[in-house]
Order: structure tokens, then C-alpha cells, then sequence
């Protein structure tokens, strides 16, 4: 059953909530009304004698349908009908009456009327409200899914741009240039629109808390000390956008280290500059860290940041150094064709 209207928060409101909550309480509640039906009876038995006053406990009955149920409204009822025959004028005399027992059968089969009604709404609305919590329910989870399938799109859209605009830098034929930058640069523009849909497009990440559990899983995953990676605490926030390339230089460089023995340390520095960041990957201890296999790919998200990669090379390894705005960069600029390729 439903419970008192949620949109109010006053006390008599609680208080009702709270009936619920004990048990028989909504019982309570009912007799409660009864007997506050009854004061006002007694109060206005000058006036309301001749009647036996029904009219003033039609509101207990009322109210108890619409706060607890049918039962207690039923309660409700035969309690009013008990009182206003014993607490009248002339108790009992309603038995020679006609019109006393006609007013007593007219508030009963009213009464019953206005619980059987109350309760066949109340039920309507619970079993609405359940629907309503399915569907709400159903709705938030295909809004997750659909978040995060358009989110691992992004990403992976992001890496196939940086990596189309690092294959234009590469190729010596002009014309294949301009067709691998113009790819990048439309890739890159669906990815940002996916993100844009996901409301991934102003959030920040703060890098550190986002490097850490990079590492985590690194660690979990290649039998790494996750101890040995050591980050600063500048509390930097980059965009998702941003972070999503800083992760795939920090993973490289993380899945390089579980191969080293003895494994070294690597400290893991994010610094603000005046309208940049830079990036610091320090080794020390252990065998050096080696270059990454995959430079290309580093050096794809580096051109995607509108960074500049530094690299110090020496006996412990490799140290990075990456420089890049703050903002996010435009995407390559974008050429058409003097000529169809069909």
C-alpha cells in the first residue's frame, strides 16, 4: 500500500509515516481520529443532537482510508458508529428511532462506499507506483549501458584519430597525407559528438586519483607492486578527453615495468604551468625502465595533445617528459579533396 503523500515533509506527515512503521500503529492512528471525531461530536452536541452527529466523523474515516488502508478506515468506522450511539444524547435510544437507525445504515454503507473507493484508488496508485519504479529502474540501467558502450566508442575513436593523424605525418605521398588528416580530423569530431552525448564533454578527472587506479589494475592484472608507483599530489584535473590519452602513455609505460626486473620505481608528476601541463615520467631504481615498445602510439597521443615529448635516455632507463596545453586542441584541419576517389 501507499504511503502518505511523499511530497510533504511537515510533521503531521511524518508522523503518519511513522504509524506505518510500528506495528498496529495504523490501528492506533485510526482510533485516534475516532476519538478526536468524537471531541468535536461532544463539542457541537448542542447543535448536532438531533442528527447523532455521523457528519463529523466522516473525516476519521477518510483519512484513515487515504493514510493507512482499508482496514484501519473499517476500524475507523465501526468505532465512530460505537460512539456516536453510546456517547449521544439518550444512549441506546437510536433502537426506537427510525430515523436515528436510517442515519446509523446511511453512514455505514457510505462509510464502506468511501473505503471500498480510497482503497481501490490507493491500490491503483501503488501498483502505478511499482510500475513506475520498474521502468524508472529498466530506463537507468539501458542509459547506463548506452553511457558506457558511447564512452568506450569515444575512446577508442580518439585512438584510431591520433593514430590516422600520426600515419599523415608519415607518409610521403601528399595526396594520401590529406586523406589520413581529413579521417582524423571527422574521427576526431564523431568521438568529441559521442562524448558530448554521454555529458562527458566539460567533465574533469583528477589525474593522480585517475593514474592510481590505472596502476591498481595494471598491478592486479600483471603481478606488479603497485607500491612502486608513486604520484604526486597536485590535484590537477585534465579533461576526459585529455585524461583518456595521459592514460594510454601511463599504461604503456606501466605495462613496460612489470616486465623489468628488478622492477624499478616510477614516480608519476603532473605539473601546471602558464596555460599547460606537463607530464613527468621519473624511473629510479631497479633496471630502468626501457622505451615502450609502442612509441608510436605515445607518440600519436602526444601529437593528439598538441604536446611535445622529451625523452632522457641513459643507464637506469628512460625518463618522459610531456608538455601540452591546457585546453583541448582542435582537431586537425580538415582539406576536401580537388577530386573524387571514385
Amino acid at each position: 500500500m501507499l504511503d502518505a503523500p511523499a511530497a510533504t515533509s511537515t510533521p503531521l506527515a511524518r508522523l503518519v509515516r511513522r504509524l506505518h512503521a510500528v506495528p498496529g500503529g495504523v490501528y492506533w492512528g485510526a482510533l485516534g481520529l475516532a476519538l478526536a471525531s468524537l471531541g468535536l461530536r461532544l463539542l457541537f452536541s448542542p447543535i448536532l443532537a438531533n442528527g447523532y452527529g455521523f457528519l463529523l466523523f466522516y473525516p476519521a474515516v477518510i483519512l484513515s482510508a487515504y493514510w493507512w488502508g482499508g482496514r484501519p478506515a473499517l476500524v475507523a468506522t465501526a468505532l465512530s458508529a460505537v460512539m456516536v450511539c453510546a456517547f449521544g444524547p439518550t444512549p441506546l435510544s437510536f433502537l426506537d428511532d427510525g430515523r436515528a437507525l436510517l442515519s446509523l445504515a446511511f453512514f455505514l454503507i457510505s462509510s464502506i462506499l468511501l473505503v471500498h473507493v480510497l482503497s481501490s484508488i490507493r491500490e491503483r496508485f501503488s501498483d502505478l507506483a511499482a510500475s513506475h519504479a520498474r521502468v524508472e529502474a529498466l530506463a537507468t540501467g539501458q542509459a547506463e549501458l548506452f553511457r558506457e558502450h558511447a564512452q568506450r566508442t569515444t575512446d577508442h575513436l580518439q585512438l584510431i584519430s591520433a593514430i590516422l593523424q600520426m600515419r599523415a605525418y608519415g607518409e610521403e605521398d601528399p595526396m594520401a597525407a590529406q586523406v589520413l588528416n581529413n579521417a582524423a580530423s571527422r574521427t576526431l569530431l564523431i568521438s568529441r559528438t559521442h562524448r558530448a552525448f554521454t555529458g562527458d564533454e566539460t567533465r574533469t578527472i583528477e589525474f593522480e586519483a585517475f593514474g592510481r587506479r590505472l596502476a591498481d589494475a595494471v598491478a592486479r592484472r600483471g603481478g606488479m607492486d603497485a607500491d612502486r608507483v608513486l604520484f604526486g599530489a597536485s590535484g590537477i584535473t585534465v579533461p576526459v578527453e585529455q585524461a583518456t590519452a595521459l592514460g594510454l602513455i601511463l599504461l604503456e609505460y606501466l605495462t613496460t615495468l612489470t616486465a623489468c626486473e628488478p622492477s624499478p620505481r616510477l614516480l608519476v608528476l603532473l605539473d601546471a604551468q602558464e596555460n599547460g601541463r606537463v607530464l613527468s615520467l621519473i624511473a629510479s631504481g631497479g633496471a630502468g625502465i626501457p622505451a615502450p615498445r609502442d612509441m608510436a602510439l605515445i607518440e600519436a597521443m602526444t601529437e593528439q595533445l598538441g604536446g611535445t615529448l622529451k625523452i632522457n635516455r641513459g643507464p637506469t632507463g628512460c625518463d618522459v617528459r610531456l608538455t601540452f596545453p591546457a585546453a583541448l586542441q582542435p582537431p586537425p584541419r580538415w582539406e576536401p579533396l580537388n577530386f573524387s576517389l571514385h
